[in-house]
């Protein structure tokens, strides 16, 4: 059933009471920081923290508000991304489970541990399609390529969320997975004709509203096939600033009647296209609801006013657009303090049993030619284990702790972090070894601007080490679409579709056939 806001009395005259600048506060979610302060404003974002700084910060936050607000963040997959709580691999990982169950569970999750500090509206889940392999904001956040794959992760998400008290968003209207470009940089374009949309990108966002989800994230992607070139530039507008994409195509022909929130306004994807003031207002006068990552300080006051007296933002619009965010709160319970969210308590156990069945579940063998697996690894087994990624500093737990694994089984394991193709190639040679394993790939993080192994660590692919005689299991533990650029080159590979607690105990004991890996996926090709 669709989401929908419907009337609120309470709403109509909480609006009426409102000044113009507590007008523009309930349309703004503001990221969480001290400096300038955020409060009285509808809704903040926070960032990662531990547990308790975030308690403390949510605290202060909601005790600044007049009016109950928006608690936000984006969990993603479960709360880990923001909390110091177990994690779920990825949305793709728990696509790759293909458990409608598990789905439903890993929402509930995040919106229990998310709520017992006070969020109550999660940025998720992501509804983009992993169509091109190079894209560098999509990969493991996207329940994978195929639509129906797709949309049987993220509904039963979305559901364990909204359950649960907890508002879910769809997000990147109108669809990202298709371009190698970043929105955080610049304005990416979804390709597709509009008869392909409405089979790809529009049948998941479709189903998504269908089945209730209360609002709609707009990306900063434009959609040529539907939309007009903006007069002034001459390009194809990204969907927060355009009233066809938003007003025509969203609200009147998929019918979506809750929230809509932009995607961050300090991303190039939209301020490189024009100015932030004027993209506010032209993203509230589009049809959206509410303004992410906008600074109140009083340079943004007086800029709004200033554009509400010239006439590029209507009073009449900022009214609108704050009755219906008051008017959801109102629906959520928020005004009168029944909100389901936060009146529960997580079940520890129960929530890390579920976290550890999808971390099994979820790591795949991707590409077995020689069926090298299981290999078993035994005290004398001599192994050599490489670590060819980017950004191995920040992951550096992930790949150093895999090798504390590998030596649960092994008496001779050494470990180089992007030796060069040279060394790796002598070491090979040099006939000192039974097995390589080697841990491949690229972190995947924001206005990086690439997804793939790249600069001087990508030249560790050269020299065919990998093609000498001695057994090479790869393992790609972020990026899951190594295995298409190096089609020839890797022969046995094992996604993990991120990284868990339980990960690399469950991922070695696959390798060496105590437990089952499977083989068959149903994320993509």
């Amino acid at each position: 059933m669709k989401f929908k806001i419907g009337y609120s009395e309470k709403a109509e005259r909480i609006v009426k009471s409102l000044s113009v600048k507590e007008l523009i506060n309930q349309i703004i979610c503001p990221l969480y920081k001290d400096v300038p302060a955020v409060e009285n404003c509808g809704g903040a974002y926070f960032a990662a923290d531990t547990r308790e700084n975030l308690r403390k910060k949510v605290d202060t936050f909601v005790e600044s508000c007049s009016i109950p607000p928006f608690v936000v963040s984006d969990f993603e997959c479960g709360a880990s991304m923001i909390l110091d709580s177990d994690h779920f691999p990825s949305m793709m990982g728990l696509s790759q489970c293909n458990s409608e169950e598990l789905a439903y569970e890993a929402g509930r999750i995040a919106a229990e541990e998310g709520a017992e500090l006070g969020f109550n509206w999660t940025l998720a889940p992501v509804a983009d399609l992993a169509f091109n392999p190079d894209s560098p904001v999509v990969g493991l956040r996207s329940a994978g390529k195929y639509p129906e794959q797709a949309i049987k992760a993220i509904k039963a998400y979305m559901k364990g969320v909204q359950d649960f008290g907890m508002l879910a968003t769809a997000k990147h209207f109108p669809g990202d997975g298709f371009s190698t470009y970043d929105q955080h940089l610049t304005t990416p374009e979804n390709p597709l004709d509009m008869e392909s949309w409405h089979k790809l990108s529009g049948y998941v966002f479709r189903e998504m509203i269908n089945e209730g989800v209360a609002a709609v994230m707009t990306g900063h992607i434009s959609l040529p096939a539907y939309d007009e070139k903006d007069r002034k530039l001459g390009l194809f507008p990204p969907s927060t600033l355009s009233r066809r994409l938003i007003q025509d195509l969203l609200k009147t022909e998929l019918g979506f009647e809750g929230l809509v929130i932009s995607d961050a306004m300090i991303m190039g994807g939209c301020v490189g296209f024009m100015n932030c003031y004027e993209a506010c207002a032209r993203f509230l006068e589009s049809g959206g609801d509410m303004l992410l990552f906008v600074t109140p300080d009083e340079n943004f006051y007086r800029q709004m006013e200033q554009l509400i007296e010239n006439g590029k933002l209507k009073l009449e619009t900022l009214r609108d657009r704050a009755y219906r965010i008051l008017a959801v709160k109102d629906k959520m319970g928020l005004l009168d303090g029944t909100c389901k969210a936060g009146r529960s308590i997580a079940d520890t156990k129960r929530n890390s049993s579920i976290v550890k069945e999808v971390a099994e579940r979820s790591i795949t063998i991707v590409r077995d030619r020689e069926n090298l697996l299981p290999f078993n690894v035994k005290r004398e087994t001599r192994v050599l284990y490489l670590v060819i990624v980017n950004g191995y500093e920040v992951m550096k737990g992930v790949y150093d702790g895999f090798c504390e694994e590998i030596r649960k089984y092994s008496d001779h394991v050494d470990m180089l972090v992007d030796p060069g193709p040279f060394e790796i190639e002598k070491r090979i040679k040099s006939g000192d070894y039974d097995l390589v394993i080697c841990s491949i790939g690229n972190y995947l993080d924001w206005a990086v601007n690439v997804v793939r192994l790249h600069g001087p660590v990508a030249r560790n692919m050269a020299c065919g080490w990998m093609k000498m005689g001695v057994p090479v299991i790869f393992i790609s533990h972020f990026h899951p679409y190594v295995h298409k650029e190096y089609e020839a080159a890797i022969d046995t590979i094992i996604n993990t579709y991120g990284h868990t607690t339980y990960t690399n105990e469950y991922l070695m004991k696959g390798i060496c056939g105590l437990v089952p890996l499977q083989r068959k996926l149903h994320v993509h090709d």
